[in-house]
């Protein structure tokens, strides 16, 4: 397992936003909602992305945007990091055996399109630390590097942390009072300015009172029109921080899972 606040608002999970994620045919010619249903990728048998651990593969494009991803081989095995798209409906809890056989699951089962339907697994590499620039493990831009604004996307926790954080394993705890999980996003723009972050918390234990307590597992629509402040972006990258964490950086999972991004074309 590899190793500041602008405000953010939820929007809720309505038909009509479903039907906007699944078909742009309606959306100005400028917008782009991305669906993984547009992008000729193949699968296999458990809903996994059959490139996902393949080296060579390179980044994933689906309507001209590209998600970063990369696959290492090592004598230990092959380990990934950054975007997978899966169509996973695995919601199961395999706290009791080998979550990295498990490691592309959604807590929704699938997409927000619905059970079963393509969405990404994104898995950060903490070890890029603060400030990565192009080296950013989660990265998001246009495939022809054009410049562009972004209005939102959703998220959910992945199975792997969502259980890990309710549970706890050998190497991290089971949250309590006091811990979170968030995810940050960043925009950096045409000159390379990078922008403040858009915080989401996909676990938030913060409150005294036990009852306020969340932990997300349904898809939430976060919007990032925040980080078009400082003028055209050039991409959006994504880092994670956990209360629980140590010196070798986060203890729990680096997972979320991400769909439905929408953009605007400049």
């Amino acid at each position: 397992m590899n190793k500041k606040l602008l405000r953010l608002f939820l929007l809720p999970l309505g038909s009509a936003v479903l039907l906007a994620a699944s078909s742009c045919s309606d959306e100005p010619d400028n917008t782009v909602t991305v669906s993984l249903s547009n992008a000729a990728l193949q699968y296999d048998e458990s809903g996994v992305w059959v490139d996902c651990q393949n080296p060579a593969a390179g980044n994933v494009v689906c309507q001209n945007v590209s998600f970063s991803h990369s696959a290492e081989s090592s004598e230990w095995g092959t380990f990934w990091s950054g975007f997978c798209p899966s169509r996973s409906n695995d919601m199961a809890d395999y706290s009791d055996g080998n979550w990295l056989d498990h490691q592309w699951g959604v807590m929704s089962g699938g997409g927000i399109a619905g059970l079963g339907t393509p969405f990404l697994v994104a898995y950060w590499n903490s070890s890029e630390g603060e400030n990565p620039g192009d080296a950013a493990s989660l990265q998001m831009r246009m495939a022809d590097n054009a410049f562009f604004s972004i209005r939102s996307v959703y998220v959910n926790n992945s199975t792997y942390t969502y259980y890990t954080m309710k549970n706890g394993n050998a190497y991290s705890k089971k949250f309590d009072s006091g811990d979170w999980l968030k995810l940050l996003f960043y925009g950096v723009t045409e000159s390379g300015a990078v922008t403040e972050p858009v915080e989401f918390y996909l676990a938030d234990y913060r409150d005294s009172n036990s009852a306020s307590w969340t932990m997300v597992k349904d898809w939430t629509q976060v919007n990032l029109e925040a980080l078009n402040a400082k003028g055209a972006l050039r991409y959006v990258y994504v880092q994670m921080a956990s209360s629980d964490s140590g010196v070798f950086g986060m203890n729990t999972p680096g997972y979320f899972a991400l769909d439905g991004l929408q953009i605007v074309l400049e």
